[in-house]
């Protein structure tokens, strides 16, 4: 398999991300996004069905590094053939030493560390994990295909943009906090410059990836420009990252505003109230005023049908970018007897979904699927034995030695509580918790887990109550004949 994505060139070939993403930037974009949800419900299969029908086809990138080696060490073929065109040697014979017959064979995949002799390998996986996901999600068609990088997961986060940038990604969308940084994560990639953020914006998390050493000036990529779509919820932030953006990045502007309404799945914006979701919280209060700051917008979370697309696009939105119809359907990630469960819930009146505000150790809420066996039901939460062995949503957490040295250790509120006040944090804050990592990859039906499930779906996911494939939802949104149109137009190009 060759990479034909990826087409080196010099350094005097890397156009510098400081230049202005122009107003048309999005021109011949989808109108419609396949979200990323989860961990591999927004999966390669699905995202590959999406953009060949003509959407922007998204993948998740959390918890990347512990599926993608999960299927080289079951020795699966299609994931072995691209990680062999990874273009940095290093990081395929790391990668490849969890393959059938390697010396990691039976070895758990390694979880972010602080310690740069520990940490730098699970960077180096996460980077061709997300290599590997971005990849094949591009087989078989030219429609456009996106990341989803979830900036709470932040040990993660410039992995993963740096390994979907060498797979030449057509747009980063970044949510779950706010992605200050991002113009200057893509120019540091394209520059082939080491990052380091003290910390990330929105996380309290020391972040850095040195990749300076992985190509010369003569074999570095000349990588795609990929389109910067923040998600967001709200007026402020837009308008203060087109601020410090434009301000700090020489005019950069975001290709898009995903504007995310509070009925979306997976989490949310905590309510401005600090209590309950209230008018002020709706999108339909602050779309205008984003809207005026002259940034194409797509909506989330406000329903996923026709009726949706057109009060919207009418309304001057860009598109329409549509998760829980995707998460439900045929070639999404979910297991299939928990699609067919929420979908006969539906049906029968019995579906319900909570916004919990304190499930997800991120502390932002979290919409959760009431389904019976699943960690949604109080006798299953208690019955878990807590772990914590993914790693994802792990926090900084700094302490004073007897000397005066701070210490840097990782800490999750979903570990066990005597684990997490040995490490320095309140056991109290462990109440109430959900390991998000293990209940999302179960959710998937990944890696064999004998853990419960945790689903999340926005509001409109209980209005479900048929099967439904991908081009049965594009055809709904867009009219069969669009969709149609678009195939044909992909197939040819």
């Amino acid at each position: 398999m060759s990479n034909s994505t990826i087409d080196s060139g010099v350094k005097d070939g890397v156009q510098s991300v400081s230049e202005p993403v122009a107003h048309d930037f999005l021109q011949g974009f989808p109108k419609l996004i396949q979200a990323g949800m989860g961990v591999r419900i927004s999966s390669w299969k699905l995202a590959q069905e999406a953009s060949r029908l003509g959407a922007l086809g998204v993948v998740s990138s959390v918890g990347l590094r512990h599926i993608v080696i999960d299927e080289i060490r079951r020795g699966d073929e299609d994931a072995l053939a691209i990680a062999s065109t990874f273009p940095v040697k290093k990081y395929v014979e790391e990668l490849l030493k969890f393959a059938p017959g390697g010396k990691k064979h039976k070895s758990p995949a390694p979880l972010d560390h602080p310690d740069p002799a520990k940490g730098d390998l699970p960077k180096r996986l996460s980077t061709i994990c997300a290599y590997i996901e971005v990849m094949r999600s591009r087989l078989g068609h030219q429609g456009k295909v996106g990341i989803n990088v979830m900036w709470k997961c932040s040990f993660t986060v410039l992995p993963s943009i740096y390994g979907a940038m060498l797979a030449g990604v057509d747009a980063l969308l970044c949510g779950a906090g706010v992605p200050m940084e991002l113009p200057d994560i893509v120019k540091r990639i394209r520059a082939g410059e080491n990052m380091e953020y003290m910390p990330l914006s929105g996380t309290g998390n020391h972040v850095s990836f040195d990749i300076s050493e992985d190509f010369t000036d003569e074999s570095r990529p000349v990588y795609k420009m990929p389109a910067l779509m923040p998600i967001l919820s709200n007026f402020a932030f837009p308008k203060r990252m087109l601020d410090v953006w434009c301000r700090e990045y020489g005019g950069i502007k975001p290709s898009a505003f995903i504007l995310e309404n509070h009925k979306a799945g997976g989490h949310n914006a905590p309510p401005r109230n600090k209590e309950t979701y209230a008018e002020a919280d709706d999108i339909d209060t602050y779309f205008d005023k984003v809207k005026a700051l002259g940034v194409p917008i797509y909506v989330a979370g406000a329903g996923g049908t026709r009726t949706e697309y057109l009060q919207w696009t009418e309304r001057g939105a860009y598109g329409l970018q549509v998760g829980s119809r995707f998460a439900l359907c045929d070639e999404s990630g979910m297991r299939r007897e928990i699609k067919d469960q929420i979908i006969e819930r539906n049906a029968s009146g019995e579906g319900g979904i909570v916004t919990d505000p304190r499930v997800s150790s991120t502390g932002y809420p979290f919409k959760v699927i009431m389904l019976p066996g699943s960690i949604s039901e109080q006798e299953v939460y208690e019955k878990r034995k807590r772990i914590c062995n993914r790693g994802y949503l792990l926090q900084s957490h700094f302490e004073e030695t007897a000397d005066g040295k701070q210490v840097e250790t990782y800490v999750c509120t979903a570990m066990p509580a005597t684990q997490y006040a040995k490490l320095g944090g309140d056991p109290e804050e462990t109440l109430g918790r959900v390991c998000l990592c293990n209940g999302l990859m179960s959710t998937a039906g990944v890696m064999d887990l004998n853990e419960p499930p945790i689903i999340t779906l926005g509001t409109a996911g209980l209005e479900i109550k048929v099967k439904q494939s991908a081009r049965d939802i594009m055809e709904d949104i867009l009219t069969p004949e669009t969709v149609r149109e678009m195939e044909l137009a992909l197939r040819e190009a």
